[in-house]
């Protein structure tokens, strides 16, 4: 994330919250209530009984054109019935609504339930939310982007080589690593692509204990739709060896009632993971930060 987007972030006046609910969404300005700035500005707010969240953004952080294909891509999700926090329109009838000094604004349901823990452990759950993703990468398959928006989707294959100045400036094994999996990358069919979620972790889901419902759809990128199973599965990595196949197991069976793919991506796993991790730890080291353990992850490719 560009520091200009933490500048605009921060100096984004909350006190503009309760005329903007009002008048665009018809939302009641008593019950608004501030949730997080870690990455869009996030409030909630109700509107005749019913909760919303209103997100903030800022063109520094995504421009405009890339919002809107992103929207044009969740709207079609949830007509497609995919368990996703549905959009709702303003007053306007946009589902983006342009503010002053580069900012603008979108909302949604809010989801019954609670965000998913790292630390569930009821298979049935992973059964669940497999199958929630299938749903998404089903739908994805007949998805076309809005030829009218100019922002395309970016590829796996850009984000990958977009690191390779910061990979090159790293370790000898981070290098290498980087390498094996480039290798890896190339010799891969380009069958099983599409348009995918991009940061499936728990944290993006809401789970009511039935359905898991996907949300925060900020970065939505062309890769193998095993990459978005990975993503899943990457936040089992501490827990041991049986677990993890176990866990893994029922996130397929449920994915596979809904979308099917080759049973080759199953031995791929242990590649996306490592290969979802070093790309997080290059993001991390391009802003300043230190990656810690994922520094470790990204140099060992387990079994799952």
């Amino acid at each position: 994330m560009s520091s200009e987007w933490f500048r605009v972030r921060d100096s984004f006046d909350h006190s503009r919250v309760a005329q903007l609910v009002a008048e665009r969404w018809q939302g009641e300005s008593a019950s608004i209530s501030f949730i997080s700035s870690a990455y869009n500005i996030v409030f909630r707010f109700e509107r005749e009984g019913r909760g919303y969240y209103l997100r903030v953004c800022h063109v520094a952080l995504h421009p405009l054109p890339k919002a809107r294909q992103v929207m044009h891509f969740l709207l079609y999700l949830a007509r497609c019935d995919v368990p996703v926090g549905a959009p709702i329109p303003a007053v306007s009838g946009e589902y983006i609504e342009v503010l002053a000094d580069g900012y603008f604004a979108s909302a949604q349901s809010e989801a019954p339930g609670k965000r998913m823990s790292r630390n569930l452990r009821d298979v049935a759950v992973f059964e669940a939310w497999g199958q929630s993703l299938g749903k998404l990468h089903a739908a994805s398959r007949q998805y076309q982007a809005d030829a009218s928006i100019p922002y395309q989707f970016p590829t796996v294959q850009s984000f990958w080589q977009n690191i390779a100045p910061t990979i090159a400036a790293a370790s000898v094994a981070l290098r290498r690593a980087y390498a094996e999996l480039s290798d890896w990358m190339r010799g891969l069919p380009r069958q099983d692509y599409g348009l995918t979620h991009g940061d499936h972790r728990p944290g993006n889901v809401i789970w009511d204990g039935t359905t898991a419902r996907i949300i925060d759809f900020d970065e939505p990128n062309y890769h193998w739709y095993a990459a978005d199973i990975a993503r899943a599965l990457l936040e089992l990595w501490e827990r041991p060896f049986e677990e993890r196949v176990a866990s893994r197991k029922a996130f397929l069976r449920g994915y596979l009632r809904e979308h099917s793919i080759d049973e080759r991506w199953v031995s791929e796993l242990p590649f996306f993971i490592q290969h979802r991790v070093l790309l997080m730890v290059a993001w991390t080291l391009q802003e300043g930060g230190s990656p810690g353990r994922a520094l470790d992850w990204a140099l060992k490719r387990v079994a799952w």
